[in-house]
């Protein structure tokens, strides 16, 4: 059995994420607009599959069904009143189905623009994701995890949330844009901000996911490395979403993803996973390719 920290997991190699969630519970039934997070409480054995599938490809690290489970996101949803059983019954799920894969609280943007730009008060914002960060710990989570921030300012808030109640790993992810002068957030925020502000806020890994996909993010690599020590991670897109009748699909294989992350890997990048697109099946070549380096 597999040494059960983070910690000590990146000692012995790679650790690997699992990938996207969505598509494999669009597959399941999941219809387009329906929140994913409604499942952990309908169909729980449909969430623990998706788990278990990305368990035996090899993913060492899982999220929990709990991206949209802030306060904000499911009032949205309709299913506020519902906020802590969805968060607990995520992390009982991914730990019955995930095998000794480490379960990571996922925590993911509120969907809200912060004043002056939209309604969201930074108190708030930081209150609601102290609450689902407080679920998450007192559920038993191994880890946090952060991701697909375009404001770093709201990725800041969560990060700080969660060092409010718990002293486990965060890893933080923001979503960048590769442009002519480097890698920035929508909001407007560089790579090297987002690196020093979230490691102020006090997350242990930093890293991005979503919207590039593995090769695109090859560069940003590269720049991360130069600025900061902290253990870095890496969630790409399997390319981008091309959409054929109703069938959705990315532009990278899982050859062509695995190909552009084992140069990542090579870097000395160990947290390793995907995003939109990628399936077990590509964690699992990307698996099984890392061990032949």
């Amino acid at each position: 059995m597999p040494p059960k920290s983070l910690k000590d997991r990146l000692k012995v190699g790679p650790v690997l994420l699992d990938g996207a969630m969505g598509s494999l519970l669009m597959d399941m039934g999941l219809h387009s607009g329906q929140p994913p997070e409604e499942w952990s409480m309908k169909y729980p054995e449909r969430i623990g599959k998706a788990h278990q599938l990305y368990h035996e490809a090899g993913s060492d690290i899982l999220q929990t069904n709990t991206f949209g489970a802030s306060h904000y996101r499911l009032k949205e949803c309709g299913i506020a009143e519902h906020h802590d059983l969805v968060n607990q019954k995520a992390v009982e799920i991914c730990r019955n189905y995930g095998g000794d894969s480490l379960v990571s609280g996922d925590i993911g943007p509120s969907g809200l623009l912060i004043e002056p730009l939209g309604p969201a008060k930074p108190d708030e914002l930081k209150n609601a994701f102290n609450r689902q960060a407080e679920i998450l710990e007192d559920s038993g989570v191994d880890l946090f995890s952060v991701e697909t921030m375009i404001d770093l300012q709201e990725a800041v808030l969560a990060v700080k949330a969660i060092r409010q109640v718990s002293n486990k790993s965060i890893i933080a992810n923001m979503t960048y844009a590769k442009t002519d002068n480097g890698y920035f957030t929508v909001m407007g925020n560089p790579l090297s901000e987002c690196v020093n502000k979230l490691t102020d806020a006090g997350a242990d890994i930093i890293g991005t996911n979503c919207n590039l996909d593995s090769f695109e993010l090859i560069e940003l690599a590269e720049e991360a490395l130069t600025l900061t020590d902290l253990p870095l991670s890496i969630k790409p897109n399997a390319g981008q979403p091309v959409l054929e009748g109703n069938t959705v699909h990315y532009g990278q294989t899982a050859e062509q993803f695995v190909d552009g992350m084992v140069e990542i890997y090579k870097m000395g990048i160990k947290i390793l996973g995907g995003c939109c697109g990628s399936t077990p099946a590509y964690i699992k070549l990307l698996s099984e390719t890392l061990k032949e380096h």
